[in-house]
């Protein structure tokens, strides 16, 4: 009698193999919703994860392009006087009309050939070209200096030479692309449009890249190449060395 109870008691606290399965199933469901919910959780905040170095990086190579872009001018070699030559009056129409072309055109174009006339700022994608002014100096005509920026795609480096030698290098991007235009409601004046692509880094997360790289974007204009446009008689701007 008491083994029977036993059994009944037993029998009472035993799994079926239905029961059994319905448990592994809903476990199974459980443990792939938790799964899925962390796993989407994680990529989507991959996707916003970039290097704070490289992004640091980015904003030091904006502000520099910024700081030099807005004293750009073209350099121009101002006609010299009568009086410092000895030309004639055909040869000093000649230059004034030279000058007041490449005043015209201000950037580089594929039909621009190079000459002792002046040079004119090149953009290109992944390479910009142009002179600025130094203010501080003295003497009667305003120095300009070369300034170079070229992108290295294989070492995702953004590199600013400078005509004294002196070289800065801005790293941590994917891709730089420098780009003319004008806007629409201002079609008179030209603006340089920069696009850095920061790089998230190698070894992030155990890949090397993660999501969509985050992409800076900026416009810079200078007054120097809109005045030199617009004003043609002021000599300031043109009479530099």
């Amino acid at each position: 009698m008491l083994s029977d109870l036993c059994e009944k008691k037993t029998a009472k606290r035993a799994f079926t193999l239905v029961e059994i399965s319905i448990s592994l199933l809903i476990a199974i469901a459980l443990f792939f919703s938790v799964y899925n919910f962390l796993s989407n959780t994680r990529q989507q905040y991959m996707y916003g994860t970039v290097n704070l170095q490289n992004l640091q990086e980015a904003r030091l190579a904006i502000n520099s392009l910024r700081r030099d872009f807005s004293c750009a001018c073209p350099k121009i070699k101002y006609p010299p006087t009568a009086t410092e030559i000895g030309a004639s009056a055909d040869v000093m129409q000649t230059a004034f009309e030279n000058l007041q072309s490449l005043r015209k055109q201000i950037f580089m174009t594929p039909s621009y050939t190079y000459n002792d006339r002046g040079e004119l700022i090149q953009i290109q994608p992944s390479d910009l070209c142009f002179h600025k002014f130094v203010f501080g100096t003295s003497g009667e005509k305003p120095k300009v200096e070369l300034v170079r920026y070229n992108f290295d795609a294989s070492a995702k480096t953004l590199v600013r030479l400078g005509e004294d030698g002196s070289v800065l290098k801005f790293t941590g991007f994917e891709n730089v692309l420098f780009e003319l235009y004008a806007h629409d409601l201002n079609p008179a004046v030209p603006i340089l449009w920069v696009s850095f692509k920061i790089h998230e880094g190698e070894n992030i997360y155990g890949t090397d890249s993660i999501g969509s790289a985050l992409e800076l974007t900026t416009s810079i204009t200078s007054p120097y190449i809109n005045s030199t446009l617009k004003n043609t008689y002021w000599r300031y701007e043109i009479g530099h060395e």
